[in-house]
């Protein structure tokens, strides 16, 4: 049967199933098997501890895919809408996982009737597997293709040219024949981005054409998690100006089943302008965006959304709003269709078409421009993400973001991300926490020798790196040589509560270090410990309750003081002779910044209880500088203070006069005199220079 298997596997299609498969084999494993070890995983009490293993040989090669549970393309209160509402919805179908025996693989798709649907990444690229029956309705003995992404492209010549993702000249004329009330400027001002908001929570509609392609909700599902799987390995990778790690995350998902004749979107024949123009009408403010997915032939167009603005111009975080034709639109919307002239388009054209549009929504326009245009057309790396037009072969730069766009999203992130966007609700690489599914985080540190950061490829990042036994990320018992500390050498030093703690030298992690024994004198002999934690009183070593020490003085005040359980009367020191045969007369200081005088005060360093001052330290200042603590109140203050003022300022005006007198009037004549003196020598110059009119006239 291996042989069979293999044979079955070399095996390509005499004739094409799509223009945009050049070359696919196929699939023919054991689908019940497949289908009972679902199920079995499906009813595990842990989903994430289920690996669900799937073998088939294809393309010269074996696979071996260790697949587990994986739902984080979905919000956590992520809802299914249907006719009638909301509906319950198995996500149990998702998975991720990796290749066994291949370092830095990865895969992710769903299993549906025995079934596997996905991507595989290996590092030779990356192999998709679909359903047989979605390209031909012929019997067959095979149930799956699968090909490698480098087979994406066009068989033969087919007069299509290349395909337009989004008319933006459609955009712009229905964006200058409508305007926006009462606009408010941006400010300009430079705001404080919150870093932990990256996820941006999407609403998803799918009509019933779209519906009617893949047959089941559970289906419509999967396509949506391979979107959102893919979307976000290209976004999260991205540093868009210190922001990083943007996300996108399904929170609702409308599938209609069936055509409804009362619905606007539900004409065949509308064209793409308008059909997001009438999307647009729904309030979709508690979105952060919402997107429409159509099965429909626009001929080149895969598909549109509204550029992402200031306010409510466009793109993320836009609001309900109303235009002046009094019509109320939400354009943070937009819209993919899976065919284009008549073909149905492969999952990968399809999320690249979604990352494009997003990028829309998020403030890039298309790579155009002398600046922006020519972009990634040389080097043999293939145009960037935002350029207007999707090529048929799928290149390195394809799914990467130009450095204009990256410049213009930047700008719209940070002027309205914290306006609608979340904190994720799934482990994230980069944060620099290790979170499950993950062995270490480096965050976007590239040079890290033991592990690999979130800028890698998919599979390979949050992972030790080849021949790395840990990282000093996993715990303080890994070294820098990305090896584990030898055993006996401390992680942990003693506390008042707690043991010394030595690495094991077979973990990166630092053992839980051990509780001394309970009733552990600590805090400077003031408290005692509990479960190594010093918790309480040392007057609950011996029964009693801390109390607040009786008396006027402020630094006895500082001294540790019991009582009898609830008998105030019985509260005295531990130094005086009623709780001598606890503390023999031994005075037990309060540490500094303890309460004191029942919570009114606290202990400072030297052991004295100092009052808090209510009025606090503008009230210090002001008796620092005015001295009002010696009058007793404002209006005798005022007083003695207008009189002191009032001499200064006499005593200074006397002496202004007597200077003014003495010094000034000599001053005065001499300015008299010289003034004179200039005018007279002023007037004389003018004489001077009268010119005879027998020169001006010879000159002339």
């Amino acid at each position: 049967s291996v042989l069979i298997q293999a044979f079955l596997g070399f095996f390509s299609a005499l004739s094409s199933i799509s223009p945009y498969i050049k070359h696919y084999e196929v699939l023919s494993y054991d689908r019940e098997d497949l289908h009972r070890k679902h199920l079995r995983a499906r009813r595990a009490t842990k989903l994430q501890a289920v690996t669900l293993e799937l073998d088939f040989t294809a393309f010269h090669r074996s696979f071996h895919l260790l697949l587990r549970p994986d739902s984080e393309a979905f919000y956590k209160e992520f809802t299914v809408i249907g006719e009638n509402g909301p509906e319950s919805v198995e996500l149990s179908h998702l998975y991720s996982g990796t290749l066994e025996g291949e370092h830095g693989s990865a895969c992710h798709g769903s299993v549906l009737h025995g079934q596997f649907e996905g991507s595989i990444h290996t590092e030779n690229g990356t192999y998709h597997i679909e359903p047989f029956d979605r390209y031909t309705s012929s019997p067959t003995d095979h149930h799956s293709i699968i090909y490698h992404e480098d087979d994406l492209g066009k068989n033969e010549p087919h007069g299509y040219g290349f395909s337009i993702f989004s008319k933006q000249v459609g955009l712009k004329e229905v964006t200058n024949q409508s305007h926006l009330l009462g606009e408010a400027e941006v400010s300009r001002v430079r705001r404080t981005v919150n870093e932990s908001k990256t996820s941006c929570l999407l609403h998803l509609h799918t009509d019933h054409l779209y519906y009617k392609r893949f047959k089941t909700v559970e289906a419509v599902v999967a396509q949506v998690a391979s979107y959102l799987r893919a979307v976000n390995d290209i976004f999260d990778k991205v540093d868009f100006d210190g922001i990083k790690l943007i996300n996108f995350k399904v929170k609702s998902l409308r599938v209609m089943t069936r055509e409804d004749t009362n619905d606007p979107l539900t004409p065949l024949y509308i064209g793409p302008e308008k059909l997001l123009s009438l999307f647009s009408e729904q309030n979709w403010g508690n979105f952060c965006l919402s997107y429409l997915l159509t099965n429909r032939d626009y001929s080149g167009v895969l598909g549109l959304a509204w550029e992402g603005k200031t306010s409510n111009w466009g793109g993320i975080c836009s609001q309900h709003t109303i235009f002046r034709d009094g019509q109320r639109s939400s354009l943070n919307t937009g819209l993919i269709t899976i065919q284009n002239y008549g073909q149905f388009l492969p999952p990968r054209h399809i999320q690249l078409t979604m990352a494009h549009e997003l990028g829309h929504s998020l403030g890039s326009p298309h790579d155009e421009g002398s600046n922006c245009g020519d972009l990634g057309s040389s080097g043999g790396k293939g145009r960037y993400l935002m350029f207007p037009q999707a090529t048929d072969e799928v290149r390195e730069n394809n799914d990467k973001f130009s450095p204009c766009s990256i410049k213009h999203i930047s700008k719209i992130l940070k002027q309205k991300k914290d306006n609608c966007f979340v904190v994720s609700d799934q482990p994230i690489c980069g944060n620099h926490i290790v979170e499950e599914g993950e062995e270490c985080d480096v965050g976007q540190n590239s040079t890290d020798l033991c592990c690999y950061s979130a800028a890698e490829p998919v599979g390979v990042q949050c992972h030790l790196k080849p021949g790395k036994v840990c990282s000093p990320r996993q715990g303080l018992c890994c070294g820098k040589n990305c090896e584990f500390k030898p055993a006996g050498q401390m992680c942990h030093e003693e506390t008042d509560c707690q043991e010394v703690t030595e690495c094991s030298g077979l973990s990166p992690v630092c053992p839980e270090p051990h509780a001394k024994e309970n009733l552990t004198i600590c805090s400077q002999g003031t408290r005692i410990c509990l479960n190594g934690v010093c918790a309480e009183s040392v007057c609950v070593k011996h029964d009693l309750q801390q109390c607040d020490c009786p008396g006027d003085n402020m630094k006895e005040k500082c001294h540790m003081c019991c009582q009898q359980p609830d008998n105030p009367k019985t509260c005295a020191s531990t130094t005086s002779s009623v709780l001598s045969r606890y503390f023999q007369g031994t005075s037990l200081p309060l540490v500094g910044g303890a309460p004191c005088a029942g919570n009114r005060g606290y202990c400072d360093k030297f052991h004295m209880c100092r009052l808090l001052d209510a009025d606090g330290p503008i009230a210090r200042l002001k008796n620092a500088f005015l001295h009002f603590d010696e009058f007793d109140d404002v209006a005798e203050w005022m007083k003695v203070t207008f009189s002191i003022l009032s001499f200064f300022y006499m005593q200074q005006l006397l002496k202004s006069s007597l200077f003014i007198f003495i010094f000034m009037k000599p001053l005065w004549s001499f300015q008299q005199m010289n003034r004179h003196r200039d005018d007279f020598n002023r007037n004389r110059c003018i004489l001077a220079r009268i010119p005879y009119p027998t020169l001006l006239n010879s000159y002339g």
